[in-house]
């Protein structure tokens, strides 16, 4: 039996990340089915990028619509990726 009600697609967003020598890695992911409705991950793509223009990072998010039973991705999350710099920021403190 399958749920009629469920989303067919979700909204994942990517970001990648410029390297130094010009490659675009992909640095973490934002997916909607972690989200508790669209507008919670408006809110969480709109804190990344706020965050991202103000250390100056140079990127691209990428949205795309997914299939909802597609696999999520291994990438961190936005959260995870956070910490991930405000360690860095320790570091060379």
């Amino acid at each position: 039996m399958t749920d009629e009600t469920a989303p067919k697609f979700v909204m994942i967003s990517m970001f990648r990340r410029r390297t130094a020598d010009g490659f675009m890695l992909a640095a973490f992911v934002i997916d909607e089915r972690e989200c508790d409705s669209a507008a919670e991950m408006k809110s969480i793509r709109n804190e990344a990028l706020t965050e991202i223009q103000r250390r100056r990072i140079v990127g691209e998010f990428e949205t795309r619509r997914a299939k909802a039973g597609e696999l999520p991705s291994n990438l961190p999350r936005w959260a995870e990726y956070k910490r991930q710099l405000e360690a860095e920021d320790q570091e060379s403190s």
